[in-house]
């Protein structure tokens, strides 16, 4: 129908990005998606480029709206998730990246964290943004860039550099370089937002030597005008909402209710459980904002943070022990709990042990072990990452778990989680969560939704209950840390 309206939602990820284009009653009526490359110059420094994921934005929206078989003009509102913690700086004056985008996995800044941590100001950013100093989050990245690139400095002077999270640089692209913005949720992910007054920090700012000219306006989620109008191409309309791709997947899973819990399993793990309006601290988690219904209606989450999860399977292949996804299957269902454990610290580890210098292993190695048995211990390795998370957590009994994500699709890697951590948990049958929930919150601040009707959207649920012994499940566990310890560098 021509007169139909329709919410479009970017999902920009670490490794692609897509658009999902959704009706009223939240059916994904249409989809593109577009990989970009890494770009992984030594170990450590890992990038992407800026100019290839706007080129792939615009390239996915037109694909989705054309594979929906809608006029761009039934576009109502765009809505963004994005990777969180990877930055982008450019020249405000041509709208051209002043260096590449440095990716959230990066770890080139460790020793500079290192250094803040001797210096005892941990307690002092905890306090102030919910995190603690790590390569993850965006100031030592900014922070970086300032002391090595000197176009990014000699523009800084002049007054023509800017920088910001993934969300700014499509935000600032999408709005032909009128807008220079964030939200709540990618500014709480940088170091540099105090978590309680919702703004910018004088004293992290003065600390990381990143002056605020450079920095977006933190946009709060109930702006009328939203982030800006997308006029290009035949589209005509706001986009209504940005949002870090975890937050929106608590929002997409409707995670609504205090204590809710969301598994999102991509390139790494995720768990954020929404903690309403109250900063939660927990050894080992972090906090960060959840979302927001408007200036003074803001919600908070507590947060565990796992590089690598799906990224561990593309690892396997290419060193060539998975040739098929189907072997993952196999190993489960023949290797199950067969005394290998894998800690896959590649880049270090983040939640809950924040340790950089954290090195790989893969322990228990016999003369019989054989590829199926690394792969067994390789998927192990996510559910265990997330039970290390889970334990953290204060999860009442009927509380859910919701999980979602290319991984979650297995079903016998959802029934081993179930397993692992000794609850049910339910899978989506919309499993792009992140996508679903910037067309939510998108939909909302344009008047698209009501609150109340995404609350009472029927999705339907597949679950997953624990089977295994706990006397079993314990064993593993203590294995799994014991491998853990030897990973890490104290």
């Amino acid at each position: 129908m021509q007169n139909e309206k329709y919410v479009a939602a970017i999902d920009q990820g670490t490794t692609g990005t897509r658009c999902a284009i959704f009706d009223h009653n939240a059916r994904l009526i249409g989809w593109a998606y577009k990989k970009h490359k890494q770009i992984i110059k030594k170990e450590g420094y890992i990038e992407q480029d800026p100019i290839e994921i706007i080129q792939n934005v615009r390239y996915v929206i037109n694909a989705a709206v054309k594979n929906a078989k809608i006029n761009k003009k039934q576009v109502f509102s765009i809505g963004i998730s994005n990777q969180r913690e990877t930055i982008v700086a450019w020249n405000k004056r041509n709208s051209l990246p002043i260096y590449n985008a440095i990716s959230w996995q990066d770890t080139r800044t460790k020793d500079y964290i290192k250094k803040i941590n001797k210096k005892g100001i941990t307690k002092k950013i905890k306090d102030k943004t919910g995190l603690r100093p790590s390569t993850y989050f965006s100031a030592s990245k900014i922070q970086w860039l300032l002391k090595n690139s000197d176009r990014f400095k000699t523009l800084v002077s002049s007054g023509d550099a800017l920088v910001g999270n993934m969300d700014s640089w499509i935000v600032w692209n999408l709005t032909n370089g009128k807008m220079h913005y964030t939200d709540y949720t990618n500014a709480s992910r940088t170091m540099l937002m105090n978590l309680r007054k919702l703004d910018w920090d004088s004293d992290l700012m003065n600390f990381f030597g990143i002056p605020r000219d450079i920095l977006p306006d933190i946009v709060d989620y109930g702006k009328n005008n939203g982030f800006g109008n997308f006029s290009r191409s035949g589209f005509n309309t706001v986009i209504g909402s940005v949002m870090g791709d975890q937050q929106a997947a608590l929002f997409g899973e409707r995670c609504l209710s205090q204590g809710d819990i969301k598994i999102t399993y991509g390139t790494g793990s995720f768990i954020l459980q929404n903690t309403g309006k109250k900063i939660i601290n927990k050894d080992g988690l972090i906090s960060t904002c959840a979302y927001s219904l408007g200036k003074n209606d803001v919600f908070y989450a507590l947060e565990g943070s796992i590089p690598f999860s799906g990224a561990i399977f593309d690892w396997l292949k290419n060193i060539g022990i998975i040739k098929s996804f189907d072997e993952i299957d196999k190993a489960i269902q023949e290797r199950k709990n067969n005394g290998i454990y894998f800690v896959p610290a590649f880049n270090g580890l983040l939640a809950p042990y924040w340790d950089e210098n954290a090195k790989g292993l893969i322990m228990g190695l016999t003369n019989k072990t054989d590829k199926l048995d690394i792969i067994s211990a390789a998927t192990n390795s996510i559910c265990l990452q997330v039970k290390d998370i889970i334990n953290r957590m204060n999860i009442d009994e009927n509380i859910n778990i919701k999980v979602d994500g290319g991984v979650s699709i297995n079903n016998k890697i959802m029934q081993l989680q179930s397993d692992f951590i000794g609850r049910n948990i339910y899978r989506q049958k919309i499993n792009e969560a992140s996508s679903l929930g910037a067309a939510f919150s998108a939909g909302l601040n344009t008047n698209f939704w009501e609150f109340n009707e995404i609350k009472n959207i029927n999705i339907k649920y597949t679950s997953f209950r624990p089977l295994q012994k706990r006397e079993t499940i314990n064993k593993v566990y203590s294995e799994w840390l014991s491998a853990i310890k030897r990973s890490l560098s104290q």
